[in-house]
């Protein structure tokens, strides 16, 4: 008697649990961030910017609020002109490698960095439509889990990963000049789409099996900019721009879906990302008749996520940057490096190298800019973030 009320005691117990995994008679409202999110896994809500070109990438971004071109600053220059960035991005987690065995990951995506346009107007004013991605980064894992075989310390399990954060920014920039001034405003839509997923395969019922998490949502917000030129391209000559970016409340929508041996669930959510703000400053220095540095500095506010019980605190970066270009010369070399921080999130920290090369054609220009991020985890190896941009600028 004794032996059958143990033995069902514990399969209740164990139905109590596979029922909580599933959310069985649980809301969508969570108290904790929902599976499979979680700061081990992912980098969620923490967030780069990455750059929409390939000059941009080449000086560590340190143009970019400069308004050279409209995505971060819409004080851009005169001129009709097409700009056309392809990206390569990889993202390589050597936290995950350390932590696990037999650890494998796809080892880079082809997608898109950014585009613009500029439209014919009268000549002083700049009208420009453009669309980039400063949210990209995406991932294919799996390994594993724990370190030795066996692991006393964990079960046994294989798990195989996915996530990609895409953020979208579209909108038209319009812009003035006055003087040595240039002042622009633009408007743009955002649109945010991320999808995050985590398989198990092991002996665990309450853990075997898979858990998704995918939402999207769109906004509209805007931007302002000021430039101002002093000189031209001779030795003390420089440029400063300055802008700021209202970032709207986003709305997402999504579903979260958990499967088990024991049956699966699919939850429709609804989850806002908080407003805020973004701001910075660039400048351009001429040197010499071949050499121009760069620098600049900026930081963004903190958001919540209502809703995933999530938030992303105040961030903040400094960047150099250097070109090497001879007016005369077809070719240019570039460099930067800086440091990216960002408070109460997975990486709070990113310290970032590249470097660039241009040619000017007869017809266009093309460049082509490489950077890595490193990213630093308290108490993990570091892992890397590295991104190539090609762009194709027509006419040059």
């Amino acid at each position: 008697m004794t032996l059958t009320v143990t033995r069902g005691l514990e399969s209740a117990a164990r139905a109590v649990l596979v029922a909580a995994a599933l959310g069985i008679g649980a809301t969508p409202a969570w108290a904790d961030p929902p599976t499979p999110l979680s700061p081990e896994q992912f980098a969620f809500p923490g967030s780069t910017v990455g750059p929409a070109s390939a000059v941009s990438t080449g000086v560590a971004l340190a143009d970019r609020w400069l308004g050279d071109e409209p995505f971060e600053n819409p004080a851009a220059p005169h001129g009709l002109r097409i700009i056309l960035s392809p990206a390569l991005v990889r993202v390589s987690r050597q936290d995950l490698r350390a932590d696990n065995r037999e650890y494998s990951e796809t080892a880079a995506f082809l997608d898109g960095a950014g585009v613009a346009i500029g439209l014919p107007v009268p000549r002083r004013l700049t009208l420009a439509a453009y669309a980039y991605q400063p949210v990209l980064r995406i991932e294919d894992n799996a390994y594993v889990r724990g370190r030795l075989a066996p692991d006393p310390g964990t079960t046994p399990a294989v798990i195989a990963s996915h996530s990609s954060a895409r953020e979208v920014r579209a909108g038209a920039a319009l812009a003035a000049a006055l003087g040595a001034c240039r002042a622009g405003v633009g408007v743009e839509w955002t649109h945010r789409e991320d999808r995050y997923q985590v398989s198990e395969q092991s002996a665990d019922p309450v853990t075997a099996g898979s858990d998704s998490l995918g939402f999207k949502g769109s906004a509209v917000g805007m931007q302002a900019g000021v430039r101002w030129d002093h000189g031209d391209s001779t030795a003390g000559s420089f440029a400063v721009g300055a802008a700021l970016r209202y970032l709207p409340a986003l709305e997402v929508k999504g579903e979260h879906t958990v499967v088990r041996a024991a049956g699966s669930t699919a939850d429709s959510f609804s989850a806002e990302r908080s407003s805020g703000w973004e701001m910075g400053v660039s400048a351009r220095v001429v040197v010499s008749p071949v050499f121009s540095a760069f620098v600049g500095v900026g930081g963004r506010t903190a958001q919540h996520w209502e809703g995933l019980d999530l938030a992303a605190g105040r961030a903040w970066e400094w960047k150099l940057g250097g070109e090497f270009h001879d007016e005369r010369a077809a070719w240019a070399l570039r460099f930067g490096l800086g440091q990216e921080r960002q408070s109460d999130v997975p990486e709070p920290r990113a310290n970032v190298v590249a470097v660039g090369f241009g040619w000017r054609f007869s017809d266009f220009a093309a460049d082509v800019g490489g950077e890595r991020r490193t990213l630093v985890r308290t108490g993990e190896p570091r892992s890397a973030e590295d991104r190539v941009v090609v762009s194709l600028r027509v006419p040059r």
